[in-house]
């Protein structure tokens, strides 16, 4: 159990990016191994980008215990020890009166600047792949959620026909194809209401009456006294 560990900024840029719950159980799996040597077990994007920091801290972690003894044993030690200084003019301070014995102090000059083996390039190829292409009760469940009326089976079908490709590229995000599904049937049932109500006032003209006929005739009842029945 230590009271702390070394926390690189590559570890936060490859984690910063995580939906909230993923950016949680990331970080937490990270302090567990590094404060306490608890070996998690996770799974998706917080495995890899724990198996990626681990070689870090296990670096980290042993130069750490190395610093806590002190550098090489000498508990074997065969020889005498150096004499003092002839010319030391000063004392090294006693133990505390209440202290049977002296323990050495961690060494705090530990270098830590070793090698930032987290590559944020393998984290965000790991985001890419992570895309999973939803099902249908996913769709609906999600179009409910935001009131969209659209056809969830013609737009999974849809995107199963093109390998769920949005043009030249692999789709990354399922509900922002679905957003744009919606917004785009909006745009096609406002053009289709607008051509209906267009075409009421063009109807009469589609019967293709002629009307230099009709008037025509109107005149010859005028002239003739018949009723205008017409």
């Amino acid at each position: 159990m230590r009271d702390s560990i070394v926390f690189y900024r590559s570890f936060y840029e490859a984690v910063k990016t995580l939906p909230p719950e993923d950016f949680k159980k990331t970080v937490q799996a990270i302090m567990e191994y590094g404060l306490n040597d608890i070996e998690p077990e996770t799974t998706g994007v917080e495995k890899t980008v724990f198996l990626l920091v681990k070689p870090q801290i296990d670096a980290n972690n042993r130069r750490y215990e190395n610093g806590k003894k002190g550098g090489n044993s000498t508990s074997n030690q065969t020889g005498t020890k150096k004499e003092p200084n002839r010319n030391q003019t000063g004392t090294k301070s006693e133990p505390n009166w209440n202290q049977t014995g002296t323990k050495p102090e961690p060494n705090v000059n530990v270098n830590v600047n070793v090698n930032d083996n987290v590559n944020v390039n393998d984290i965000e190829s790991v985001k890419e792949k992570r895309f999973a292409p939803p099902t249908l009760e996913n769709v609906m469940g999600y179009c409910q959620e935001m009131g969209y009326s659209i056809d969830t089976q013609r737009f999974i079908d849809f995107y199963e026909s093109k390998g769920w490709m949005v043009g030249k590229n692999k789709m990354k995000d399922w509900k922002a194809a679905v957003r744009n599904w919606a917004r785009q049937d909006k745009e096609q049932g406002k053009t289709a209401a607008k051509s209906a109500t267009s075409n009421r006032f063009h109807n009469f003209d589609q019967t293709k009456t002629d009307y230099n006929a009709l008037v025509m005739h109107r005149l010859q009842c005028r002239l003739g006294g018949e009723n205008d029945s017409s």
